[in-house]
């Protein structure tokens, strides 16, 4: 019987006197499993520990079979792809050669690194901006950027670090459908979010982490009942903002609407699935630049499982 793509026993991180995380234990099989938390909350650092970039204090956690913090880890890199949450790129470079770059770092020669480069540009749809300096990029396509570079060998366990910050509608909806596919296709997606509607866009199973422990693990609709009625926020940035606030007034599937001083608009719903589906067809025309989601929603599901678990 084959490891599972991540498993960890008693596993504990420290930072000086500063907890990351404390006495996790789980284990991760193929599909897409959500890592779902508050920002502290200690979803980076299992990343990191799960890659092997820093060393558990306590405990262990292996991936396909591999301890982490042993030498013959390096064996399994090649199968993990790890979009990192930091906006860490190399500003001069044109995405296709910082992709390419990359590629060759991994042992691929310049051909094949540069198919490479091309097609993980194509999944993330930014195939029209692979001679982009990263400089001239939004938020949004770095982040798909960042994305392209965990695809580029095709892992077999992919870890995602808050990948839709800053995505605009349209972005967000074909990021998500590689998730699903990816995790369909019988390999593993670990989807770190703080918004609680995202990985429910992306999964049932979930991994609930609070102050550095694991607070729950399961199935999602068994706890999403709990928070299903109270309102979200979802803040805007773009052009024409007014009209489409307006629209999602009119139609039903907003309940208040803020507009800032900056621009931006805060439009307040207790209908969000539908108010991102009207977003996305808005938005193709690019007239929304970035979208949040402020899942206020997340922290009264901590809130009332905390209370439980007293």
């Amino acid at each position: 019987m084959s490891a599972p793509a991540i498993r960890c026993d008693g596993l504990c991180r420290w930072y000086g006197e500063v907890q990351g995380l404390s006495g996790i234990t789980l284990e991760i099989g193929a599909g897409v499993a959500g890592l779902l938390g508050p920002n502290g909350s200690g979803k980076s650092t299992f990343m990191r520990l799960a890659t092997g970039l820093i060393s558990p204090n306590r405990g262990w956690v292996e991936v396909f079979g591999k301890r982490m913090d042993r030498p013959d880890r390096y064996e399994v890199f090649r199968r993990v792809g790890y979009a990192v949450g930091e906006d860490t790129h190399f500003e001069s470079e044109r995405a296709v050669d910082f992709l390419r770059m990359l590629a060759m770092l991994g042992g691929a020669g310049s051909e094949q690194a540069k198919d490479l480069a091309d097609r993980a540009l194509d999944r993330v749809v930014l195939t029209d901006r692979a001679d982009t300096k990263l400089s001239g990029m939004s938020k949004g396509m770095r982040q798909r950027v960042k994305l392209a570079q965990a695809l580029l060998f095709e892992p077999e366990l992919l870890l995602l670090d808050e990948p839709l910050n800053g995505m605009d509608p349209v972005s967000r909806r074909s990021t998500l459908d590689l998730v699903r596919a990816w995790g369909a296709s019988g390999r593993t997606v670990v989807f770190a979010s703080h918004v609680l509607h995202e990985v429910e866009a992306v999964t049932e199973r979930v991994v609930l982490l609070h102050h550095g422990r694991l607070l729950a693990e399961g199935l999602l609709a068994e706890i999403r009942e709990l928070v299903d009625l109270r309102p979200r926020r979802v803040r805007l940035e773009g052009v024409g903002l007014a009209a489409m606030a307006a629209a999602a007034l009119a139609e039903g599937i907003a309940s208040g609407v803020t507009t800032h001083p900056s621009g931006a608009v805060h439009l307040e719903t207790r209908q969000l699935p539908a108010l991102l589906e009207r977003l996305a067809t808005s938005g193709a025309s690019g007239a929304i630049h970035s979208m949040e989601i402020d899942d206020a929603d997340l922290e009264t599901l901590f809130a009332l499982l905390l209370e439980e678990s007293v």
